[in-house]
C-alpha cells in the first residue's frame, strides 16, 4: 500500500489517484462531482478503516462500481 497518500483528503483511498473533491479542494460542496453521482454504500464499505471519513472516493471509482455491479 502506498502510505504517502493514506488520509490525504485529495486522493481516493481505493486507487490512490486524485479524488477530485471540490469541497477537499476548497470549493463549495455543491460543486463536486459527487452531487451527481451518488456513491453507493456498498462501495464506501470497502475504504479501509484506517481511511474511512478521512477522503472521499474517486469519480471513477463509483463508476466502475457501478459497471461492474
Amino acid at each position: 500500500m502506498n502510505t504517502c497518500s493514506m488520509n490525504n483528503p485529495l486522493i481516493c483511498p481505493l486507487c490512490r489517484k486524485p479524488n477530485h473533491c471540490a469541497y477537499a479542494a476548497g470549493r463549495p460542496a455543491e460543486e463536486c462531482w459527487c452531487m451527481n453521482l451518488p456513491v453507493p454504500k456498498r462501495l464506501l464499505s470497502q475504504i479501509p478503516d484506517e481511511e474511512r471519513g478521512k477522503s472521499c472516493v474517486c469519480e471513477a471509482c463509483v463508476r466502475a462500481f457501478k459497471a461492474d455491479s
